[in-house]
């Protein structure tokens, strides 16, 4: 439902036409919020839905804060690395990429301006990046995929320990996540006697440290000699070479409050700025500050108006028409 631009539902396929129709006209600036996840293994403790679960809470949860509309338009992503471990399902690059401008090519038709991209799975990001430059130019449409925050003292400690420990995948920082957004799904027990799974060698795994003077270096050499799949790194799936029991509840209420004011801030302070006319509906009539209210057919009542006549106007490309509307 949607009063006067005011949302009470927020998933699109929730909302009726009309209700759609209602917050494109009156919201200042309509903003779809797209969430990008995967199914995927997560180690032994975690759902296959990891990530798709939890991108569909958080961009609900600020799509209620910030009167949007989000949209999570597929449960699977990018994920061929993790293809070893039973239960994952990954689509190819050119799937993802396609499901991701078809939804902006989409919407944008329908007149939304505005969208954020938000992914809870790094095989996707090259492919978010790419879909936000293709949208941007094909549909002139603004796109955005924010990160942050990065400057807390929370998220500087988490950051020092992926960093120092390699907590990507399934470790205490993600658990911690799933603690907070789907406890019930969680299964703890299975890390009864944990051990390190790692298996990447220990000369790159000696590069993993932020306190060495050369480690925006050595950083970067690990990342690109480090094996392609998950079956190079892991037994188990998880990446990372600290306990996952160290996940907190506490933590992952932390994290997601956080992570979801970052967006909410980020949002409001997007909607206030008025659109660029890079990325307005333009018609022909040659105005820079048109904003598309002569739409597609220069709805200009001018009787000569080339655009409403064809070519046998009768003006011979002089007319006030050609002048006003710039039609020659």
């Amino acid at each position: 439902m949607s009063d006067n631009g005011v949302l009470s539902r927020f998933w699109l396929w929730e909302l009726t036409r009309p209700a759609f129709e209602d917050w494109l006209a009156n919201d200042p600036a309509p903003t779809v919020i797209i969430g990008i996840g995967a199914i995927e293994q997560h180690a032994v403790h975690l759902p296959l839905g990891c990530d798709s679960i939890g991108v569909a809470k958080f961009i609900h949860d600020v799509a209620e804060k910030t009167n949007s509309v989000c949209l999570h338009p597929t449960w699977a992503g990018y994920s061929p690395h993790h293809m070893e471990f039973a239960g994952t399902v990954t689509y190819s690059h050119e799937t993802l990429l396609n499901i991701l401008l078809d939804t902006m090519r989409s919407l944008s038709y329908h007149g939304v301006k505005r969208f954020v991209l938000i992914n809870y799975h790094g095989g996707n990001e090259n492919i978010m990046n790419l879909a936000a430059q293709i949208a941007k130019r094909e549909y002139r449409v603004m796109v955005a995929a924010p990160h942050g925050p990065n400057n807390t003292e929370l998220s500087k400690k988490i950051r020092y320990r992926m960093q120092r420990y390699w907590e990507v995948h399934s470790c205490a920082r993600e658990t911690s996540y799933a603690l907070h957004y789907f406890p019930e799904l969680v299964e703890m027990w299975r890390l009864e006697g944990w051990e390190n799974p790692t298996i990447v060698p220990d000369y790159l795994l000696e590069l993993m440290n932020p306190e060495r003077p050369d480690y925006e270096i050595v950083s970067q050499i690990f990342n690109a000699s480090v094996g392609p799949d998950t079956r190079d790194i892991t037994k188990t799936g998880q990446y990372s070479i600290n306990d996952p029991r160290a996940a907190t509840l506490e933590e992952g209420d932390a994290m997601a409050k956080e992570a979801t004011q970052f967006l909410v801030d980020f949002i409001n302070t997007w909607k206030k700025m008025p659109t660029p006319p890079a990325f307005r509906d333009q018609c022909d009539c040659g105005d820079p500050e048109c904003e598309g209210e002569h739409g597609d057919d220069c709805d200009c009542d001018d009787p000569d108006c080339h655009e409403k006549n064809g070519d046998d106007c009768g003006c011979g490309g002089k007319g006030p028409c050609h002048d006003k509307h710039d039609h020659a």
